[in-house]
């Protein structure tokens, strides 16, 4: 997932619309011609505000919701960027997600789409990519309260995609994103998770010795 407290401001209707709706086929279009191993959805029935990488059975799928792909604010380079983050899921190397090992994690996503992502959408349909009207149009739909929320430490290191303005300044100059050996954010939570189920099984095992006496 790539944004989060976002409103829906969809484009207008009739010629509007039906330029936005042109604008998608050409730019799905150009996906499924750059990365033919991905599935590539459209799901203009949804008012969420977001786009989605998941794995289907053996289909790995990169789905955008109708809420981003007519929104107002995006332009272009920003569904073209959206697209290529959640492939970027797919394909990076490095950090993995918590809920999920076979996924990259947000900062690996968003390095692959500066390393490899664009470069190949480019050679493979001619499609480019602005990352300064990209960032210029995320920053338009993504709300002031996650935007500007100051970054959380999480474990041994601050995950820089998930605070905004340190994730705009790596997407602007590529040569400031950092290598990822591992994803800290994803560590961070999955020893977390460890830890919740071991104080649950403890606190069991112990009403179950009281139980006994």
């Amino acid at each position: 997932m790539l944004f989060a407290n976002a409103m829906g401001e969809p484009v207008g209707k009739g010629s509007a619309r039906a330029c936005r709706h042109a604008l998608l086929c050409d730019i799905l279009a150009d996906f499924r011609r750059a990365f033919p191993d991905l599935l590539f959805e459209l799901d203009e029935g949804s008012a969420t505000v977001n786009a989605q990488a998941f794995i289907r059975g053996n289909d790995r799928v990169v789905r955008i919701y109708g809420g981003l792909a007519h929104h107002a604010a995006m332009n272009a380079d920003g569904l073209v960027f959206a697209l290529l983050h959640e492939v970027g899921h797919h394909l990076s190397k490095g950090g993995r997600l918590a809920a999920n090992s076979e996924l990259g994690c947000e900062c690996a996503a968003d390095r692959w789409i500066l390393a490899k992502g664009a470069a190949r959408l480019r050679k493979q349909t001619g499609r480019t990519l602005s990352i300064e009207r990209a960032v210029s149009s995320i920053e338009q739909l993504t709300a002031l309260a996650a935007c500007d929320r100051r970054a959380r430490k999480r474990g041994p290191s601050v995950c820089w995609a998930d605070h905004w303005p340190r994730r705009k300044h790596v997407l602007v100059r590529p040569e400031a994103a950092p290598a990822i050996p591992r994803c800290y954010l994803s560590e961070f939570l999955r020893l977390n998770q460890i830890a919740q189920r071991e104080t649950t099984n403890g606190c069991s095992t112990s009403r179950r010795q009281r139980s006994r006496c």
